[in-house]
This record gives C-alpha cells, sequence and structure tokens, in this order.
C-alpha cells in the first residue's frame, strides 16, 4: 500500500506536470486567461516536449533507464538538453517580446538548473521531484499564497515518497528544495511583488 502510494505521488507530482501548473498561475497573476494559456502553451514546449522527447528517445535506445533518469552518471546529457532548451526559449521570448514575467521565471530557472548541473556532478544527484515541487511553491507565494502553502503540505509527500522509493538520499532531497525555494524565492519576492 505504502509503495503503490508513492508511485503515485511521484507520478502525479512529476516536474513535468508541476511546470505547466504553475507557468499558467504565475502569467495569470498579471494576465488574461487566453493570454495566460496561450503563453504556457509556449513553455511547454521548452518545458516539458523538448526535454521529455530527449529522454524517450533515450529509454528508447536503452541509454536511459526511466523518465526520471535516476541514474546520475545518464543525467549529464539531460541536463544539457534541458539548458539548451531554456537559453532557447529566453532567447526566443526575448526576442518576440514574451511577457516579462514569462521570460523572468525562465531566466531564474535557467540559474536554478546551472546550479543544480553543478551540484549535480561535484557534490551528488539532486531531487528533480524536490526542485519542481520548491519552484512552484516559491513561485505561488506572492500570487497565490494560500495555494502556495498547500503545495509546501504536498512537498512533505514527495520528499517521502522519493525517500521511501530509494530514489534519493536525504541530502539529495533537501538539496532540490533548497536550491529551488531559494532561487524561485527571489524570482518571486523580485519580480511578483
Amino acid at each position: 500500500m505504502k509503495q503503490k502510494a508513492a508511485q503515485y505521488i511521484s507520478i502525479i507530482l512529476f516536474p513535468y506536470n508541476l511546470a505547466i501548473l504553475t507557468t499558467f498561475l504565475v502569467l495569470r497573476v498579471k494576465h488574461s486567461v487566453r493570454d495566460s494559456l496561450y503563453w504556457t502553451f509556449f513553455s511547454f514546449v521548452f518545458l516539458v516536449v523538448i526535454p521529455a522527447t530527449y529522454v524517450i528517445v533515450q529509454i528508447m535506445r536503452k541509454k536511459i533507464t526511466n523518465m526520471s533518469v535516476e541514474v546520475r552518471s545518464q543525467r549529464k546529457q539531460v541536463y544539457l538538453v534541458g539548458l539548451t532548451s531554456l537559453i532557447t526559449a529566453c532567447v526566443l521570448f526575448y526576442l518576440i517580446n514574451a511577457p516579462s514575467v514569462l521570460f523572468s521565471a525562465f531566466v531564474f530557472l535557467l540559474l536554478l538548473c546551472v546550479l543544480a548541473f553543478a551540484v549535480n556532478f561535484v557534490v551528488h544527484k539532486t531531487s528533480a521531484h524536490m526542485m519542481g515541487i520548491g519552484l512552484t511553491f516559491s513561485f505561488l507565494l506572492q500570487g497565490y499564497p494560500v495555494l502556495a502553502y498547500c503545495v509546501l503540505a504536498f512537498a512533505v509527500l514527495v520528499a517521502w515518497s522519493r525517500y521511501y522509493l530509494h530514489k534519493h538520499t536525504l541530502p539529495e532531497i533537501i538539496s532540490g528544495f533548497a536550491m529551488s525555494v531559494g532561487t524561485g524565492l527571489i524570482f518571486s519576492f523580485y519580480y511578483l511583488v
């Protein structure tokens, strides 16, 4: 029973799922539903389609074990694809005059990915699940404080699931969460206040 619950938590609160919802809600703080949906679609391509397609292709080629990319040595290529996707998005969003909140969020996400990339290869792997839920919490804190604190409660469940499933150690869980919350809070208080 606990095993299944932990697996469901990890699947439902997978970083790709959180990225889209968070993008839409952050955009909604300053933009209409229509504009928020439009720009969320653009973000979906860079946040989910490009990295997920790469991971799926590499899984089919037997170069990566699964969507969570649990083997630390396999993460390098995924980080590089993710970083390339984020850099491309930042340049494109700048050139086409995307909403400044979206551009800024992508810049902060890019900085977080650079930090996570460095930690992953110098210290230990970090929990992408915890980075996702940490960013969701901190990005939503200004516009949706009640929802943000609900997300914080879910962070405890995500941490438990990753630890219970033996996907991460406690330091990996804490570092993923701490890096994302730190980066996200700087964005949230700098940009959304």
